[in-house]
């Protein structure tokens, strides 16, 4: 029907501008501006309209009763005042148009006036979920699951609390209630689907991989469950089944997020070059994409073009000139290559809420060891040492050790490696380390017991 389509282009209109809006420069924004204001007036004649309709019908059925005489009849369902369908309907037409607030007070009278018009709560329990009034909401979709007759009502209350739950960070008071919605509703994809997505988040990703299955039996084109298996096969390192659900969600939809993750699992398995030309498609679908410029430098450094990298971090801090991951690549980089001078240059365009964060003390360290100022880069060491965190405090033994090393003391740096190491069993750089100050004393069997630790490839 007509009305359906124009539904679904508005829907389609408004996803435009809101994908576009935000990144767009500032002469364009106009515009989208201009496109927003057309398509409320044409949705207000569409709201007044369908008031003067409803209006007519409530007219015609007082006097010819006998129209809606055939009529099914729903358990639940009862006669409203015209002026409450008129709310009701203009309400709805809010909510198309993702305008909640506008919504909610629409349904906010309709339930005041007809507290037992489930539909309309359940409206305003949406609204005020959309709103992040979550409280509310919760006390709406309690009350329809109490009073409700329907399992298609009762169900969708359900997973409206589970998706509250979601909100709130309570995964497991989620998954109860998303249990309860395919107990009623069997083909409910999207409770499926949040199971899985509930255990995921959990980390019980052989839990949550049934559930997405689950989902796509019911909906074949669902490329989120596609991205959620792929993503699950990746912690257990299933190569062959990472790529096939990644590349057969990219079929189904051309999402930089899908383009991101292809591109992270090949970096992953050590294939560069194929890392590289999915961050390039990654650009061509989104040309401001922040990670596309640091994945592309990244790989361009594995591969040995450094300059290359250079050029590529250039290009992102160009548009994004205080972006830290950036920034750290090129600090870093710049390190490795001796080029003090570029680091420290790049250090001063450094936001002053981040200077102090752990893993800027440590490169600042790394850099005041490479100017040979040893009292500074130790004393950030030390800075580092003193935090709680674990990982945060590995980073500054192995970095006290880097700099007792560079001085030639090296009976403490192996102690500070040791410390690390034992702070972060997973990270092998101590274990290096502490092997090079072996070699340096003449021990070559402990250089021999730490190396042999590290898997070299």
């Amino acid at each position: 029907m007509f009305h359906q389509e124009w539904l679904e282009s508005v829907q389609s209109e408004l996803e435009e501008i809101k994908s576009k809006y935000r990144n767009c420069p500032a002469s364009e924004k106009p515009k989208w501006r201009n496109r927003l204001q057309q398509i409320k007036k044409s949705c207000d004649r569409l709201l007044e309209s369908w008031a003067v309709i409803e209006e007519k019908i409530a007219h015609l059925v007082s006097e010819h009763p006998d129209l809606i005489s055939e009529e099914k009849e729903i358990a639940g369902e009862f006669w409203l005042n015209e002026s409450v369908v008129r709310k009701f309907r203009q309400g709805q037409g809010y909510y198309g148009l993702t305008m909640f607030e506008e919504a909610k007070q629409l349904f906010q009278q309709v339930v005041e006036e007809e507290p037992d018009f489930l539909l309309g709560r359940i409206y305003l329990g949406l609204s005020q979920f959309q709103d992040n009034r979550l409280d509310e909401a919760e006390r709406h979709f309690q009350m329809v699951r109490k009073t409700a007759v329907h399992d298609a009502f009762v169900g969708f209350a359900h997973h409206m609390l589970g998706c509250i739950a979601v909100k709130q960070g309570d995964d497991r008071k989620a998954i109860k209630q998303f249990k309860k919605v395919v107990s009623l509703l069997d083909d409910h994809s999207d409770a499926w689907f949040n199971m899985g997505a509930c255990h995921y988040r959990l980390g019980e990703y052989q839990e949550a991989i049934p559930y997405f299955f689950h989902a796509l039996s019911i909906n074949e084109d669902d490329w989120e469950s596609m991205y959620y298996l792929s993503s699950c096969y990746r912690h257990y390192k299933q190569w062959g089944s990472v790529s096939f659900w990644r590349l057969a969600s990219y079929e189904k939809t051309n999402h930089p997020r899908v383009l991101e993750s292809i591109a992270h699992d090949y970096e992953e398995m050590g294939q560069p070059k194929q890392a590289i030309h999915w961050y390039q498609r990654l650009l061509a679908r989104d040309p401001l994409n922040r990670s596309a410029y640091h994945g592309i430098a990244w790989n361009y450094w594995v591969l040995g073009y450094a300059e290359h990298a250079f050029m590529w971090l250039k290009k992102g801090l160009t548009l994004y000139p205080k972006n830290p991951d950036l920034l750290f690549a090129y600090v870093w980089m710049s390190i490795v290559k001796g080029d003090v001078d570029r680091a420290e240059m790049a250090m001063n365009m450094l936001p002053a809420e981040l200077t102090k964060q752990p893993i800027w003390l440590a490169v600042r360290s790394r850099l005041s060891t490479q100017m040979g100022d040893f009292e500074k880069a130790a004393g950030m060491a030390e800075q580092l040492i003193q935090q709680e965190k674990a990982s945060v405090k590995a980073m500054g033994h192995y970095q006290k050790g880097r700099t007792l090393l560079e001085m030639g003391n090296i009976r403490e740096a192996i102690q500070h490696f040791r410390q690390a190491h034992q702070l972060a069993s997973h990270w092998k750089d101590p274990l290096f380390f502490e092997g090079v100050c072996h070699i340096i004393e003449g021990r070559l069997d402990s250089t021999k017991n730490c190396w042999g630790q590290i898997c070299f490839t």
